[in-house]
């Protein structure tokens, strides 16, 4: 995902009160892609079902919501 998608992401989870964060990563995996990771309150269930239809997956490791493209 683009650096804009990722932090426009966030915005709407915060908004939704999808996710509370304590400490937010938005990570460059290449040249233009990125993937935000996320450590505090959050349901990854929640999650996926408000990421579904947009093109982006999550998944928890270490404690830390991981949201990217497939």
């Amino acid at each position: 995902m683009k650096r804009e998608e990722a932090v426009a992401i966030l915005k709407e989870l915060s908004s939704a009160h999808l996710i509370q964060p304590s400490l937010v990563l938005i990570q460059q995996k290449e040249p233009d892609k990125y993937q935000l990771k996320v450590k505090g309150d959050f349901s990854c269930q929640d999650i996926e079902i408000f990421l579904k239809g947009r093109g982006f997956s999550c998944e928890e490791n270490n404690n830390h919501l991981v949201i990217s493209e497939p």
